[in-house]
């Protein structure tokens, strides 16, 4: 794989990177770090169609140890990994996690979530390189909410500690299976960066933007998901420049309805 952030994000998209460093150890993730952004899978990322003009630490650092009846991961784990190495040693607690795309590092930033459960319900702790140096913040001081915590810009997940429960695999992976299945059932297959938006209070983006009619809207090569009108799919050749067209739309049937659009998806390069 090459420089072209299309590469290395699951949407698919975005021009090339000054530099690509790949990471595979924790002692080289940690010296790297500073030097640029770091990315995990890209699972919700739009990079710009310029590209970015600086580094790009490609986080690889793979690890899950068990601790009792906690499980240490580095943060370039994908959490499918994390889920079935847990349920290869009995442990539950991860099960809601079975299929999302990403890692662990942007599952701490973001307190990945789905299906009741999330990262703040089972994480003990997360190492963060802060301003040069390695702390270990434990959940309280992780400030998290619904779809985010109060990590700054700049900090990066070295690993974490989650604890979980003893439990039998065999239906620890049927468990998982069937969270899978419904994901599956619900959210579009093809190349996205999964929700667009967050969820208000006791509201669903997706029901608003599908009773605005929006599913199925094209721009270029993007379209909102017929699936899931929360999603945007690159089907050939997307742009960022198609998504954000869209984004806009959405934005505003948002507004319409009396709902602050705030998004999940983070932008690398100028927009």
């Amino acid at each position: 794989m090459g420089n072209t952030l299309s590469e290395w994000t699951t949407f698919g998209i975005g021009g090339a990177a000054k530099r690509i460093e790949i990471v595979t150890s924790r002692d080289r993730l940690i010296d790297s770090a500073s030097c640029g952004v770091v990315l995990g899978r890209g699972s919700n990322i739009l990079a710009s169609d310029g590209g970015y003009d600086g580094t790009v630490v490609i986080n690889r650092y793979e690890q899950a140890e068990r601790k009792g009846t906690c499980v240490y991961a580095g943060s370039g784990t994908r959490l499918s990994a994390l889920c079935g190495f847990a349920a290869e040693n009995g442990l539950s607690g991860l099960e809601w996690a079975v299929g999302i795309p990403g890692t662990v590092g942007g599952a701490v930033r973001m307190n990945a979530g789905a299906f009741l459960g999330a990262v703040s319900d089972v994480l003990v702790y997360a190492d963060v390189l802060r301003d040069g140096k390695l702390v270990t913040l434990d959940k309280s001081q992780l400030g998290f909410g619904y779809r985010s915590s109060s990590l700054r810009n700049g900090d990066v997940v070295i690993g974490a500690e989650f604890a979980l429960t003893d439990d039998d695999p065999t239906i620890i992976r049927k468990r998982g299976a069937s969270y899978n299945a419904l994901r599956k059932s619900s959210q579009p297959s093809g190349r996205s960066a999964g929700s667009i938006f967050k969820n208000p209070p006791h509201a669903s983006v997706g029901k608003i933007l599908d009773e605005a009619g929006l599913k199925g809207l094209r721009h270029g090569g993007a379209v909102i998901s017929r699936e899931h009108a929360n999603i945007i799919v690159n089907t050939c050749g997307a742009t960022a420049k198609d998504v954000c067209a869209l984004i806009r739309i959405m934005r505003g049937a948002l507004a319409a309805a009396g709902v602050e659009a705030k998004e999940e998806i983070i932008y690398l390069g100028e927009f």
